[in-house]
């Protein structure tokens, strides 16, 4: 065990950095602040965070109150971060709704990180009366972070390595593309869901948090959009397709809006219910975070914003997927005595991964993606005594989903399949 009074210069010692940038930043105005200074925040406030639980002040009377503190920073530093990451980067977007971005996207996304930039600061103010008041020395020197690297106006060097790449491999990246295209719009459809619109007062927004946007949730839609970009990045980036389709650029940069948006709603809203935001008290005793005003920033600037540009880009991705696949259409026929349960299922769906396209699967004139157990097994339980399924997608999709069907789907016996579809076979 150590003593609140012997621990004090330890913790004195390791918060000297962190001091000296809030110090820097409280000497600004959030409209001045750089990128490089978030990181930073972010980054010293994550080190002191995890010093001060490493030796139990989430437990302790006395400390909790400054490690509540200094989370507060981190995860504002986090959501702020985000947006201003965002900000710098969407005059460099192609958007399919341009004036869109200028006049709504722009201007939500900016004014939400200077209000997150105010909230930081008054915790900050709040951290120092709190570090007074427990007896800890407060340092009079600055760290200006933002000396460290130039800042002002970006500017990019020639495009020009993409010419001589797509020249050098001129591969046929038209499945990728119209993968791509797909996967954006099942994203979008699977926002819609949610139905992400405006709403005002405390209750609603805080409604909306707890049913549609918690952490959880937050989180898995961001690691969608991020896969969606990596994808992207990997596959179709530099290729003969995105210079041939510029809606392919356009998908991009509504899914790296979105992603950002979601990176700064998932700190937020891991914030709002993990640290009780609604009890904290600021250095003039009145509430430290305006909590409606924090929800707003969350729901009405991130999550329908996001949502908002990724709709606005629906019509360009299935535009595009239209122009990409060869739109066929194939009815096959349940063989006599198979289900789809889940094991024919999945074989279905490793088809469609298989050929990285996009397909769809009807019952009954209700649709699905081809390319989801999930979304398979609600078509198919939905119709239950129906014994024939079309599928939508390109030739050769078709063409295996058939030798599929004829070889009853795996259910005599995968030795039963034809030489094409050798893929299914178990590694």
């Amino acid at each position: 065990m150590i003593t609140v009074e012997e621990f004090k210069p330890l913790l004195a010692s390791q918060a000297q950095d962190f001091l000296k940038l809030a110090n820097g930043l409280l000497e600004l105005n959030p409209e001045q602040w750089s990128q490089r200074q978030l990181y930073h925040l972010y980054q010293s406030t994550t080190d002191l965070e995890t010093f001060l639980d490493d030796y139990g002040a989430r437990e302790n009377r006395s400390l909790f109150p400054v490690r509540e503190l200094v989370a507060i920073c981190r995860w504002l530093a986090v959501g702020m971060s985000s947006l201003v990451h965002l900000d710098s980067r969407i005059p460099f977007y192609p958007a399919s709704q341009q004036e869109w971005t200028e006049t709504v996207l722009s201007k939500q996304v900016r004014s939400a990180a200077l209000r997150l930039g105010e909230m930081i600061m008054r915790a900050l103010a709040a951290l120092q009366a709190t570090w007074a008041e427990v007896g800890l020395g407060w340092p009079d020197g600055v760290l200006r972070v933002d000396s460290l690297g130039a800042v002002g106006d970006l500017v990019r060097l020639p495009r020009d390595a993409v010419e001589q790449h797509v020249g050098d491999t001129g591969e046929d990246h038209s499945s990728d593309a119209a993968m791509i295209a797909s996967r954006f719009i099942r994203l979008v459809k699977h926002m819609e869901r949610v139905n992400p619109v405006r709403v005002e007062g405390l209750e609603k927004l805080r409604q909306v948090v707890a049913v549609h946007c918690t952490e959880a949730q937050s989180r898995r839609f961001e690691a969608r959009v991020h896969n969606l970009q990596s994808t992207y990045d990997s596959l179709v980036a530099g290729s003969q397709e995105e210079q041939k389709h510029p809606g392919l650029l356009a998908i991009r940069a509504a899914a790296s809006a979105a992603y950002h948006c979601f990176e700064a709603v998932t700190a937020l809203v891991h914030l709002f219910e993990r640290h009780h935001l609604e009890e904290r008290r600021g250095a003039d005793g009145a509430p430290l975070l305006p909590v409606e005003e924090f929800l707003e920033i969350v729901v009405n600037k991130c999550v329908v914003v996001a949502y908002d540009g990724l709709s606005r880009t629906l019509p360009t991705a299935q535009k595009l997927l239209d122009e990409l696949s060869e739109r066929c259409s194939r009815e096959l026929l349940i063989p006599s005595g198979v289900t789809l349960h889940a094991r024919p299922i999945s074989l279905i769906v490793s088809v469609v991964a298989h050929h990285r396209g996009a397909a769809e699967a009807e019952i009954d004139g209700e649709r699905c993606s081809a390319a989801s157990i999930m979304q398979l097994l609600v078509l198919s339980g939905g119709h239950p005594s129906a014994r024939k399924i079309r599928f939508y997608g390109e030739q050769e999709v078709l063409e295996d989903l058939a030798a599929l069907f004829e070889a009853h789907l795996g259910e005599k016996g995968m030795d039963r399949f034809p030489p094409r579809l050798a893929y299914l076979a178990p590694s």
